[in-house]
């Protein structure tokens, strides 16, 4: 992937746990790495389709200078995530040395590097109480107002029977496709508050719900927790999962099962 660098940028500003750092003045190194397709700007030498060094170096001085952190672990993670929210880049690779840390010895400086990226992740929604449609609208609004994600799509709602013999009224189902800055761990969390906020009450499973989401891909990640299982399960047997996943994605290959969803939903449907 195409990237542009910007190295050994220095800028003087407060960040760190002593007192006397909050204070005084400090040397901060960045350098960054910011990918992204620069490929138009190059074929036709037009400014405005790249991202202009000069501005990524206001960012960065703006931020640093204008905020006070006690770890540069921090700054270089929240200085990451601005670049990756202002411009249309895929992964930034942040490193932040600090020349003059405060610990003896010889030594040239202390240093961290973070990388971020935007995640490719499909959600499943479902509902079987209430105004089902409304608690969808809901999910999806919560995920529009996260600045840690973008581009949230969804699919056609599908009105599905019940699944697992235990929940008694009819769901409304769809797909969700999103970008994402945050960890698998991270969006379970965040994921689980709107369900929460969503009157989701967990009393037995399968059973009924106002508000379902489920982790379905997250890139090609297979994860495999006490928490989390991604791809999910179960998703190759629901049709409530893989028909609206195949209008957003129906050629996305499953990552264990080597067969893509357009695929596994035919399985499904031939049953």
């Amino acid at each position: 992937m195409d990237k542009i660098i910007l190295k050994n940028y220095q800028i003087t500003s407060c960040h760190g746990c002593n007192p006397e750092e909050k204070i005084t003045p400090q040397r901060f190194v960045f350098t960054a790495e910011i990918f992204y397709d620069f490929s138009e700007a190059a074929k036709f030498d037009n400014l405005t389709k790249t991202i202009s060094y000069s501005d990524v170096k206001k960012t960065l001085k703006s931020f640093c200078e204008n905020n006070c952190f006690d770890l540069i672990e921090t700054l270089a993670t929240r200085s990451a995530e601005l670049l990756l929210k202002k411009y249309p880049a895929k992964k930034v690779i942040l490193t932040v040395k600090k020349p003059d840390a405060p610990m003896s010895g010889v030594f040239d400086y202390a240093a961290v590097e973070v990388e971020k990226e935007w995640h490719e992740v499909y959600l499943a929604l479902g509902s079987n109480m209430g105004d089902k449609n409304a608690y969808l609208d809901f999910a999806i609004a919560r995920l529009l107002a996260d600045d840690n994600i973008k581009e949230v799509m969804e699919s056609s709602r599908y009105s599905t029977l019940p699944y697992g013999g235990v929940a008694t009224n009819d769901f409304v189902n769809s797909a969700v496709r999103i970008q994402t800055l945050y960890s698998p761990e991270e969006l379970l969390r965040a994921v689980s508050q709107i369900e929460k906020d969503g009157e989701r009450v967990r009393n037995e499973r399968w059973g009924n719900r106002t508000l379902d989401i489920d982790i379905i891909f997250y890139d090609d990640c297979v994860i495999e927790s006490n928490d989390l299982c991604v791809p999910h399960i179960d998703m190759q047997h629901r049709d409530f999962v893989l028909k609206p996943l195949a209008e957003l994605c129906p050629y996305k290959l499953h990552p264990i099962l080597k067969k893509r969803v357009c695929e596994l939903l035919a399985a499904v449907e031939n049953k």
